[in-house]
């Protein structure tokens, strides 16, 4: 039976839902603070992996990176390639994709990290990204850790979204916080549209620990792509693992 994330009616029903106006506005904003926090400088290599519509992929593109984006669901990539054709995009599992010292920096943007099941595909992908890191490259987790959500954690939210429709999200923690599952249920019109998917949560140092764990010498963590602290308020965990040189 496929997993959630392999549904490629999940991508298609509720892509309102996770790219809206106000997240893809933000978009630049995002890519100037990780550019800094990683001291990345044009043209090096950054493989955004999984990069759905490839708002990140293709923005780092604009400014003179060496770009890669990677993705599973193929109508993703159609309408990223339209957008920025100078990128390589390519339908991979990020549990399968490796490419040897090809990057000074691996993305996992926008909670991507933790879809599977099985905890070892999470470290598989820890573990791909770094072998696939040139040496002193980068491998960038930016997920919603288990102290983030405890701080501001509904069990309902109604959002209104652009095309019109409203999504009421509907969430319950899951195995003594490992898991987080979202129920989500969108409605346009007279038409309803459901789904539910599964979420792997960690703690800052439970990444910090998996990312050590694969190889990495080196891990910080941030509250944000801004390098603020990962403390009380934090709206993010973000991991930044380095390979030695």
């Amino acid at each position: 039976m496929s997993e959630w994330f392999e549904d490629p009616a999940f991508w298609d029903g509720f892509k309102a839902a996770m790219f809206h106006a106000r997240r893809l506005a933000g978009t630049p904003a995002e890519v100037d603070a990780l550019v800094k926090l990683l001291g990345l400088l044009p043209p090096a290599r950054v493989l955004d992996l999984p990069c759905g519509i490839g708002r990140h992929a293709a923005e780092l593109a604009r400014r003179g990176f060496t770009v890669t984006g990677a993705d599973l669901h193929e109508p993703y990539l159609a309408e990223a390639r339209a957008a920025a054709p100078g990128v390589e995009w390519l339908r991979a599992d990020m549990r399968a994709f490796l490419r040897p010292r090809a990057f000074d920096a691996v993305l996992s943007l926008y909670t991507s990290f933790g879809y599977f099941e099985d905890p070892e595909d999470d470290r598989r992908v820890a573990r791909n990204a770094f072998e696939s890191l040139a040496p002193g490259g980068a491998f960038l987790v930016d997920t919603m850790g288990k102290e983030v959500l405890a701080g501001k954690y509904e069990e309902r939210r109604w959002d209104d979204l652009d095309d019109g429709s409203r999504l009421l999200t509907r969430c319950t923690i899951e195995d003594g916080w490992r898991a987080v599952r979202n129920e989500w249920t969108l409605y346009k019109g007279v038409e309803r549209r459901d789904t539910s998917f599964r979420h792997r949560l960690y703690a800052g140092t439970e990444l910090e620990v998996l990312l050590l764990d694969v190889g990495f010498p080196d891990v910080r963590l941030f509250g944000w792509l801004d390098g603020r602290p990962y403390g009380p308020g934090a709206p993010r965990l973000v991991a930044v693992a380095r390979r030695g040189a």
